[in-house]
């Protein structure tokens, strides 16, 4: 599972580069997708600490900065 290869096609491109191989694309793909992830869990340990079910944007903000 992972992000639509297009768009990270267009990431890539849009920060300049005008030739990228498809090795780039997975690979950008799998770290994005990991590093994701793992904000996505912690952010999920956060509402839990705070007694909720729910995953607020602040939560997000927050696994995001650690």
């Amino acid at each position: 599972m992972g992000f639509a290869r297009a768009r990270v096609e267009k990431l890539i491109r849009t920060a300049g580069a005008h030739r990228v191989s498809a090795e780039a694309i997975d690979r950008l793909n799998e770290v994005l997708t990991n590093y994701g992830t793992n904000i996505a869990k912690y952010a999920v340990e956060i509402a839990r600490h705070s007694g909720r079910k729910t995953v607020k944007e602040s939560d997000i903000k927050l696994a995001a900065t650690k």
